[in-house]
């Protein structure tokens, strides 16, 4: 009994005597195709195993044969139909490329559907010293199925899968009939590869910072002590967003955000980030600093950030930017070249508010101690007038007494010397006083004809009452002291 199968494309082909057992056939998923005449499956060891067991044996390959040329490059026989070129292509591909092969190359045209992966790897225009050897630019379409990506995501997961990035890859020549096309499937990445690129553009970009002296001028800038005017860039009604406000809200301060609404990842983050921070550098006396914040993502999605216009933007930025982009693990470009970066939003938004609490308790720590200095100072000044005002007191108790005793030594010499005026008075002598009110002495009268009109005051039978005589004074005889 004569039955067979051989092995084309994923299928196991079923030759021989295959009737007498379709329905065992059909049991182990064997289908008909009508248009070969023949019985298949897909190719697996489950699949052999059990064609074996209903008495197929392997046979060679079934070649297609080539059409037979002349010396003129034209076919002796009929011409191929199109199906019969293709297979016979593929047959050939087959043939020759049977095994797996690392490529490398440059990312273009990439998109993701259905969660397999698409790109175009090509080789960028080589010009050598012969024009005759020049390479055009070549590519070649690879595909990522779904299944494969799951088993790779961890590697996928470190790397920034978008055009332009240099990677290497382990793949299979694939010939797709519908559109003759071929494809390279992707089996396995080499991470070490395409880190190595990427960390050599990190380096490049990096380097171009310093040259510029931007790596280091946004972290030379002074954060206000209490930053409450923040340019916000970030998705609008995204997690990152609502984490930000929501833990600055429970501070209690008056915070004033103005928001800037930019794609944070894919292929627009660096135009739209970049055009928000220049717009914000406009606008410097608005607000206190800028925070660029996402939410959480893979360590691959941080790769937008190694990015050389946001850097420079941050740089030229004259405000500080605190930046909360990152992956725990590690950091990004944006995030060396800000003023400050945090891991998350929630923890930005916390950096914020403790900055202010800390200028807060500062401020009070030392109006604490001026206070304390004030009040130290008002006792000492304090003790200070007590001491003059004792001195003060005893002086003035010292004075008055002083002035009592003078007062009371002058007393007693009025008082002797009024004994002694009343005493003459009381013998009959009287004060005169002239027309005029002016007491007279005894030398009015020698240098100068007395007045006619004197009045006379007695000192105690006339008190209050003035005696009005005439005196004429015929003659003054000064007579001298006896003593």
């Amino acid at each position: 009994m004569n039955r067979n199968y051989h092995t084309l494309e994923n299928k196991i082909i079923l030759s021989g005597d295959t009737f007498s057992i379709k329905d065992d056939i059909k049991k182990i998923g064997g289908k008909w195709d009508s248009s070969n005449k023949s019985w298949w499956l897909l190719n697996s060891q489950i699949a052999i195993e059990n064609i074996m067991k209903l008495g197929f044996k392997l046979t060679d390959i079934e070649v297609i044969p080539q059409p037979k040329l002349n010396t003129n490059n034209t076919l002796q026989n009929n011409t191929m139909s199109v199906s019969h070129f293709v297979l016979f292509i593929e047959s050939i591909i087959k043939k020759n490329m049977p095994g797996k092969y690392w490529i490398n190359g440059e990312i273009s045209s990439f998109k993701s559907s259905n969660g397999h992966i698409f790109f175009d790897l090509i080789d960028k225009e080589e010009k050598n010293e012969s024009a005759l050897n020049s390479l055009k630019a070549a590519s070649i379409s690879c595909i990522l199925w779904s299944g494969r990506r799951q088993f790779l995501e961890e590697k996928i997961s470190k790397i920034l899968f978008k055009d332009g990035t240099k990677i290497k890859i382990f793949v299979s020549c694939d010939f797709r009939k519908e559109g003759s096309k071929i494809s390279a499937i992707i089996d396995d990445i080499d991470l070490q590869f395409t880190q190595g690129e990427l960390a050599l553009q990190r380096i490049n970009i990096v380097s171009e910072l310093k040259k510029l002296g931007l790596y280091h001028k946004n972290k030379l800038l002074k954060l206000n002590n209490f930053p409450l005017n923040i340019a916000l860039i970030t998705a609008d009604n995204s997690r990152a967003f609502s984490d930000f406000i929501d833990e600055l809200k429970l501070s209690k301060l008056s915070f004033q955000i103005s928001l800037f609404d930019c794609n944070m990842q894919g292929e627009k983050t660096s135009e739209n980030v970049s055009k928000a921070l220049c717009h914000i550098s406009d606008q410097i006396h608005r607000y206190d600093c800028v925070v660029i914040t996402r939410g959480g993502g893979s360590r691959l999605d941080l790769r937008w950030f190694d990015d050389s216009d946001i850097a420079k933007q941050i740089g030229l930025s004259k405000i500080p930017v605190i930046t909360a982009v990152g992956h725990f693990d590690d950091i990004s470009i944006s995030d060396e070249v800000s003023f400050h970066s945090e891991k998350t939003p929630t923890a930005a938004a916390r950096y914020l508010i403790d900055n202010i609490f800390n200028s807060l308790h500062t401020f009070f720590m030392r109006l604490e101690k001026v206070t304390h200095l004030l009040l130290k100072k008002t006792s000492a000044e304090r003790q200070f007038l007590f001491s003059i005002e004792e001195r003060l007191s005893r002086a003035a108790i010292r004075r008055l007494e002083s002035e009592k005793r003078q007062l009371k030594g002058y007393s007693q010499i009025l008082k002797v010397f009024q004994t002694s005026i009343t005493q003459t008075l009381n013998r009959g002598y009287a004060l005169v006083y002239d027309h005029k009110g002016n007491l007279l002495k005894g030398k009015d009268f020698l240098q100068q004809a007395p007045p006619i009109d004197l009045k006379l005051k007695f000192a105690s039978d006339c008190e209050n009452q003035h005696i009005f005589v005439d005196v004429s004074v015929n003659e003054i005889t000064q007579k001298s002291d006896p003593s």
